[in-house]
């Protein structure tokens, strides 16, 4: 009986030292349920007697080998085209108010490792007789002070543009 109360306060001031490692994060309720799976689990197995083998679990590989497939650059992809198309279209419609209508609108947009989305620099491209400074002005006051507005004069006005994206570029 001697042996099963100090194993009992082992476990207890393992699961106490458990707790404290446990980080401030969303996955705290979660970890504290799973060391409190394990306390109860070993409580039970000290009364019972019982011969827990958890050597199933030890034989999974978490190594470089397993196949996983990476979803991250399609979803980075999908989201920079989703953000580029929306703001080429906010930009598109803010210029065709003032009846300046852009060739092709570039949007630059940049998600970071960390998920920080950021839109670098906004280029269009306007025909000849459009009002260069005017779109300059409005796609400025559009997008923000910290967003780069680039100018530039179509050489081909009448060709047909399709969308594509390349990079950390999407291009309308």
């Amino acid at each position: 009986m001697r042996i099963i109360i100090l194993n009992i306060c082992f476990i207890a001031v393992a699961t106490a030292l458990f707790r404290m490692l446990i980080p401030e994060n969303s996955f705290k309720k979660q970890i504290g349920f799973l060391i409190s799976c394990f306390f109860i689990t070993s409580i039970v197995a000290l009364i019972t007697n019982a011969d827990i083998n958890f050597d199933e679990f030890t034989g999974i590989e978490f190594g470089t080998e397993s196949n996983y497939i990476d979803f991250s650059e399609q979803t980075t992809a999908a989201r920079k085209r989703a953000i580029g198309e929306e703001v080429a279209a906010r930009v598109r419609e803010v210029l065709a108010e003032h009846e300046i209508y852009p060739s092709k609108i570039y949007v630059i947009v940049n998600i970071s490792g960390l998920y920080s989305i950021s839109i670098n620099e906004i280029r269009l491209v306007l025909p000849p007789d459009a009002d260069f400074s005017l779109a300059s002005v409005i796609t400025e006051r559009e997008a923000g002070r910290d967003i780069k507005v680039t100018i530039e004069a179509d050489p081909e006005p009448e060709r047909t543009i399709t969308p594509h994206i390349s990079n950390s570029q999407f291009i309308q």
